[in-house]
Order: structure tokens, then sequence, then C-alpha cells
């Protein structure tokens, strides 16, 4: 069985996925819900009801607990289901931004850790109504040493969503997911516009500015990126979402609180333990920050 703390757009996903393929899940939400099922919506338009088991509490010490809630939100929902939480019990983290292992890893030093990255793309339509809208690859890998034995794990998701792989290395994929948000999201949120409108040259040439500063940061701590391909893929990102409003964009333009602190402050933190200066990217972190507290 998979258990899977949050209802959002990505934990439901997964959940009609994992029942589509024949696999048992517990979905653990925020607030109860007596209606007990998924309503899932594929890419040619196919419609399903799937039969899920819910409830506010994780619901044995052995299943893997796939979390897929906000950066933010990752060691609040974790602390709330830490009694549930048995000492060898599989942690999987997928969400954007990074920085969060590290905190779990501080409340939950024995458990097997897993990062995991997915460009699959869905809109949750109401809270039990998922519609998929796009194909991409997942990638999961461990973050500590513990969970370096689970690599059958992604097998299992892979049934679920087709090219999920394992990644024993899987610190490069996170990266770069992370400067493709760095990328797309504060510039998408602070001018409330969709993807497609930054390849328009005067937000390519803030994009180039991004990654120039991003590269020293690179080059310090070990992680190798080609600059050209990096701005080649970030593009291809912008091209492949055109119509698509980024996650930090809906959520300046609903109020909500965005994963800043995960993204560019993530990047930001790295950057001065290296005493590397990147003052175009601080501008955009400290507008999204305002934004954030209106």
């Amino acid at each position: 069985m998979w258990q899977i703390i949050g209802s959002g757009a990505i934990g439901c996903l997964w959940a009609a996925n994992l029942l589509k393929s024949g696999q048992q899940v517990h979905l653990v939400r925020r607030k109860k819900k007596t209606l007990q099922t998924l309503t899932y919506q594929d890419l040619s338009g196919h419609r399903v009801s799937l039969p899920c088991s819910h409830s506010t509490q994780l619901t044995d010490s052995i299943s893997p607990i796939l979390v897929c809630v906000k950066a933010p939100q990752v060691t609040q929902a974790l602390l709330a289901q830490r009694a549930n939480i048995a000492v060898n019990q599989v942690i999987i983290l997928m969400h954007n931004g990074m920085g969060t292992a590290e905190q779990v890893a501080e409340i939950f030093p024995k458990n097997p850790i897993i990062c995991a990255t997915t460009a699959n793309a869905c809109l949750l339509k109401s809270p039990s109504d998922i519609q998929q809208t796009g194909l991409g690859i997942s990638y999961l890998g461990p973050f500590n040493a513990q969970a370096k034995s689970y690599a059958h794990l992604a097998t299992s998701l892979n049934k679920a969503l087709d090219n999920t792989h394992w990644h024993d290395s899987i610190e490069q994929k996170l990266w770069l997911k992370l400067l493709i948000n760095i990328a797309i999201n504060p510039l998408t949120a602070i001018f409330q516009i969709k993807n497609g409108v930054l390849a328009e040259q005067d937000y390519q040439l803030k994009i180039e500015k991004i990654i120039n500063e991003v590269m020293p940061v690179l080059g310090v701590m070990g992680l190798a990126f080609n600059q050209d391909e990096l701005l080649s893929t970030i593009n291809g990102v912008i091209n492949a979402t055109a119509e698509n409003y980024s996650s930090m964009n809906r959520d300046i333009h609903f109020k909500r609180h965005t994963e800043n602190e995960y993204i560019s402050g993530y990047l930001l933190k790295k950057a001065s333990q290296h005493h590397i200066e990147t003052p175009f990217i601080q501008s955009l972190y400290e507008k999204i920050t305002v934004l954030d507290n209106r």
C-alpha cells in the first residue's frame, strides 16, 4: 500500500494512477471527507471514478509515505503524523524547491528519506476531481544512506505513471528542476503572465541574467551544468508549457503563500555560504517576499 500525505493536484494525480494500476492507496487529508472516491480524467478525456481510502491520519507503520504537500508545509505535515511514523518507514518528498530533506532528516534521523521530482502536469478541478494535462519524467533517489536500497519503489510508481526512474545521484535532477523554477516562477509571478510570455526578448534577457548569476554557485558546489544547455532546457519548458501559469503565479494571484524560500531562497543561501553575489536573483526573491506578505 501507498500512503500519500497531501490531497492537492500532485497527490491526487499519483493516488489516481496508483489505484488505476491496481495498487492500494490511503490518502491523508487535512480535513475529514465523507466521499471516498477520486475522479480522474486522462489526456484522452476519459473519466473514471476510483474508490480511495481517506482520513486525516496515516494508517500503518510499514507502507511508504509519499509527501506531496508544498515545501513550506512539509515539516508541519510530517510532525502532525509523527506518532504514526515508524523508525524505518520510508519518507518520499515530492514538491517544488529544495531544502526540506535536510529539515526532515533532523526530525526523522533514522528514516530512509527519498527525494523525488516530476514533470507530470495536472489540474485539480475540485477537491476530488483530478485532470492530467501533460506527461513527463519522474525521478526518485536517496537523500540519505538509509534510502539507497529502495530503488524498487520507483518500479512500483512506474506502473502507475510511466517514465518514472530511480537515480542514485538525485541531486543533479533536483537542481535542474530548481533552476528551471528559479528562472520561470518569480518572473511569471511578479508580472502575472503565462509561461509562454517569457519567450519574449525582454524576459529572455532577464533569464540570461539569472543563469549568469547561478553558474558560479553551481561551479563552486561541483554541479556540472553547461550554460547554453541550461538556457535551452529552460526555454524548452517555457515553450512546452506556454499556455500554463506557474504554481508561484497562481499562488500570488490567489494570495496564497509561495515556495519562494525553497526556490530562490535556497539558491541564495548556497550563494551566501560561498560568498557569491546574486543581486538580480536577490531582487526577484525580495519582490516575491513582499507579495507573500501582503
